[in-house]
This record gives structure tokens, C-alpha cells and sequence, in this order.
């Protein structure tokens, strides 16, 4: 099954999902995206084996991204796609017959590593903080989250640190591990960092 799964991991606004749909689009591979199983995933957590998702999934916006710190926050997170990649494997169990792409947050290095047989099959997209910021206010919804919050302008900031807390766990464990990571920083356009992301897929193990 390994051989046939490709992997896209790292953090928000870095352009997982458009590169991953392109990729699957353009060589005939089905797409799985972490965040559309997110809810059905959701319907069958427990608070003894799922305690981060159970906690998170009932917060208000609020409870989320302003009464906690930042370090709270960011350590929860990472909790919660520790567990959610549990459900991620038992869905592409169901999908062996089939190659396929998947991407998200949930991919943490150290949970794919242990799945990979060939190293040109994983890599993490990760994008600095000033990028990050840019792109996550040109979200339309993001607005009405904070909205919900006591102080959206304290509450944006305080997501803003713990993704770039993410995005530098996430790289650190990457590279930890010998795996791959590209940097956004917004020096390349969209289309660029596909290629490289084709390219680097397209590489044969010597």
C-alpha cells in the first residue's frame, strides 16, 4: 500500500490542497484530503481515545482561539491530528487497491515516516509566518470566527503564533527525520512550487 500513496504535509495557507487535486488531476491518482473526512471522523471519538479531538470539536470560538495561550493551543493541536491521523489510516486501508495523494496538517512527519518505503513519496510544505499571516486574511470565513471571539484582533494573533509554532514543529520533525520540506515564502508562485512538488515526486530511487 505504501508504494502507491503520495504524501503532502504541513501547515494552513502553504497550498496543499490545490497542489495535491492538481497533482491527482494531471496522473490519475484519487485525492484524499484530511479536512473533508474531518466531521464524519469526528461522529465516532470518545473522551478516553480521543481526547484532544473530543475537547477541541466542542469549543466555541472563543474557548479556541482567545482564553487559551498560545502554548496551550499549539500543544492541543498538535494532540488533535496526532489522534485524527488514526482515522486517516483506517480510511486509506479501505483505499488500498487505488493510488492515491493525501494531504494535511494531520500528515505529522513522524506518523507518515513509518509508512513510507520510498523517500520521493513524502513532503511537507511549510510556510513562514509573514506569508502565513497575508494569506489567512484574505480568507473569507475567518472574519466570522473571530467575530465570535472577545478580542479578534488578540484572538487573530495568538492563531497566527500558534500556526507558526505548527509550521516550525512540523519542520523541525521533518527534518529530524531525513524528510522533505519546501519552504513558502511567497518568492514563488503557485505553478512553480507544483513543479517542483511534480519533479520531486517524479524522482527514481537509485
Amino acid at each position: 500500500m505504501e508504494q502507491s500513496i503520495y504524501w503532502i504535509g504541513g501547515s494552513a495557507c502553504a497550498g496543499k490542497s490545490t497542489i495535491a487535486k492538481r497533482y491527482a488531476e494531471k496522473h490519475g491518482l484519487a485525492l484524499y484530503s484530511c479536512d473533508e473526512h474531518l466531521d464524519r471522523h469526528l461522529q465516532n471519538i470518545s473522551t478516553s481515545n480521543q481526547p484532544a479531538m473530543y475537547k477541541i470539536s466542542r469549543m466555541t470560538y472563543n474557548e479556541a482561539f482567545y482564553i487559551r495561550s498560545v502554548q496551550e493551543q499549539l500543544k492541543e493541536y498538535i494532540e488533535f491530528f496526532k489522534e485524527d491521523f488514526s482515522f486517516v489510516l483506517r480510511d486509506l486501508e479501505e483505499r488500498s487497491h487505488q493510488p492515491i495523494i493525501v494531504e494535511g496538517n494531520q500528515l505529522l512527519p513522524a506518523l507518515v515516516a513509518p509508512c513510507l518505503k520510498s523517500m520521493h513519496k513524502a513532503i511537507w510544505l511549510i510556510p513562514t509566518e509573514p506569508f502565513q499571516r497575508h494569506h489567512y486574511r484574505k480568507r473569507e470565513w475567518i472574519e466570522e470566527i473571530l467575530d465570535c471571539t472577545d478580542d479578534p484582533v488578540v484572538a487573530f494573533d495568538k492563531w497566527m503564533i500558534r500556526d507558526a509554532g505548527f509550521a516550525a514543529f512540523v519542520e523541525h520533525e521533518a527534518r529530524e527525520l531525513n524528510l522533505d520540506v519546501l519552504k513558502i515564502d511567497g518568492s514563488k508562485n503557485l505553478q512553480q512550487i507544483y513543479n517542483e512538488v511534480e519533479e520531486f515526486f517524479n524522482q527514481k530511487e537509485h
